[in-house]
C-alpha cells in the first residue's frame, strides 16, 4: 500500500464524514429555539462544515479521476454516527451541545491524521486546506467547550420550568 493510496482513502472517508454531517447539524439546529446563542452559532457551524466538506472533495478530485460517490454515500463513521444521532433526539440543547463537542473532537483527529498523511503525501494544496479546517474545527470545540456550562444551566431551567 502506497502514500498516495492510504491518503486518498482517508479524503474518501473525510469527505463522506463532512457530507454526512452536513444534514445532521441542519436538523439539530432546528431543535435549539430555546438556545438561540447556540443555534447561531451551530447554524454557522453546519454552513462551515458544507464548505469544508467541498474543501476536501476539490483535493480528493485531484487525486482520484474515478471518484465515486459510492464510498462517499456513508463513510467508517462509528464513534461520529453515535454523537450525531445524539444530536438528533428530541432532548434538551446540552445533549447538542455535548454531542458537538464530541464530534469537532472526532474531526480535530481526523483532521490531523490527515494534515500528517498530506504531508507525506507531499500535496501542498492539501495541507493548507487542512491546516484551515482543523483551525476551523479547534475554534468550535473551545468555543462550545465554553459554552456548556451556560447551555447546561439553560437546560436545567428549561426543564425546572417544564416540571412546573
Amino acid at each position: 500500500m502506497t502514500k498516495e493510496f492510504v491518503y486518498l482513502d482517508w479524503l474518501r472517508d473525510a469527505h463522506a464524514m463532512e457530507k454526512h454531517a452536513e444534514p445532521l447539524l441542519q436538523a439539530a439546529t432546528l431543535r435549539l429555539e430555546e438556545f438561540p446563542l447556540l443555534q447561531a452559532r451551530m447554524k454557522q457551524y453546519a454552513q462551515q462544515t458544507a464548505e469544508q466538506q467541498q474543501w476536501v472533495k476539490d483535493v480528493l478530485k485531484r487525486y482520484d479521476s474515478n471518484w465515486s460517490a459510492l464510498k462517499d454515500a456513508l463513510g467508517r463513521l462509528s464513534i461520529v454516527g453515535q454523537a450525531a444521532s445524539d444530536m438528533l433526539r428530541n432532548e434538551e440543547g446540552v445533549r447538542i451541545a455535548v454531542s458537538s463537542y464530541v464530534f469537532c473532537n472526532y474531526k480535530v483527529a481526523t483532521y490531523t491524521a490527515l494534515l500528517a498523511a498530506a504531508q507525506q503525501a507531499a500535496d501542498s494544496k492539501g495541507i493548507k486546506t487542512f491546516q484551515l479546517i482543523l483551525q476551523h474545527e479547534i475554534q468550535m470545540a473551545d468555543w462550545l467547550l465554553h459554552q456548556l456550562p451556560d447551555v447546561a444551566n439553560e437546560a436545567i431551567l428549561h426543564s425546572a420550568v417544564a416540571a412546573v
